[in-house]
């Protein structure tokens, strides 16, 4: 039996928005990816577009753009990019 890799859980907040969100996402809000499941209010195409980050960050990758590959790594919204987003790797006491 093959050794499953270690998977974290991904923590996504909102860190700004300039102009109003259509799907009503505001600064502060939190949206956590765990194994099998979205805890928290994310439209879909922020969701979309964020996906392959998110998973990398599940499975431990390290972004080369980062300084510190504990930094959050950004994402704006594909809409007219007036939401951006911090998304970031739950570790150790972090875990829910």
């Amino acid at each position: 039996m093959s050794k499953q890799p270690k998977r974290f859980q991904v923590k996504v907040k909102v860190v700004s928005v300039t102009r109003p969100c259509n799907a009503g996402h505001r600064e502060g809000d939190e949206i956590i990816f765990k194994y099998n499941q979205v805890v928290g209010k994310i439209c879909f195409d922020s969701m979309c577009s964020m996906m392959a980050k998110v998973h990398s960050l599940r499975y431990g990758a390290q972004f080369p753009w980062l300084k510190d590959p504990q930094d959050p790594a950004l994402h704006s919204c594909p809409d007219e990019g007036n939401v951006t987003f911090a998304l970031s790797r739950i570790t150790g006491d972090q875990q829910l």
